[in-house]
Order: C-alpha cells, then sequence, then structure tokens
C-alpha cells in the first residue's frame, strides 16, 4: 500500500478498524450454534472401548513390528499426506 499526498495515518486506520469489524459481523452471523446433545451413556461407552482396543492394537503392533516395517509405513503415510521425506 503506498500513501499519496495528503493521506492521513488515522483515517486509513478507521477504515481498516470499520472493514475488521464489518467482516467479524459476518463471521459471527453465518454460522449458527449447534445445540449441545449428550449421548447416551451406552454410546459413550462403546466409543471409549473401541478407542482403547484401537491404541492398545496401535502401540503392541509398534512395540512388535520390525524397525524396518515400521519406517516404511511411516515413509508411506508422508507419501500419501503428499509430504517429502526425502
Amino acid at each position: 500500500m503506498t500513501r499519496e499526498p495528503g493521506d492521513l495515518p488515522s483515517l486509513a486506520k478507521a477504515a481498516m478498524s470499520a472493514a475488521v469489524t464489518e467482516v467479524d459481523a459476518m463471521i459471527r452471523t453465518a454460522a449458527p450454534a449447534v445445540p449441545h446433545t449428550d449421548a447416551p451413556a451406552q454410546t459413550r461407552l462403546l466409543v471409549a472401548a473401541f478407542a482403547l482396543s484401537l491404541g492398545a492394537f496401535l502401540v503392541w503392533g509398534a512395540g512388535f513390528a520390525s524397525a524396518d516395517a515400521l519406517h516404511d509405513t511411516a515413509h508411506d503415510a508422508r507419501h500419501a499426506m503428499g509430504l517429502p521425506c526425502h
């Protein structure tokens, strides 16, 4: 942004402040609040059991896997995400 002769920094700040306030108001009204609903205890217990089982499987699998298998898995995952690895 270049300043022209006669531009006052205080006016630019006021214009930017008004634009930010307008965008902020649009963001706040664009997405309505989603009401919070509690899941039944049985569902929460089932999700917790699944997460615990998955975590135990991954830790157990990583503990008994060879170093080459772990390296190849991490290498393939990096390529699948589009990240460079070497």
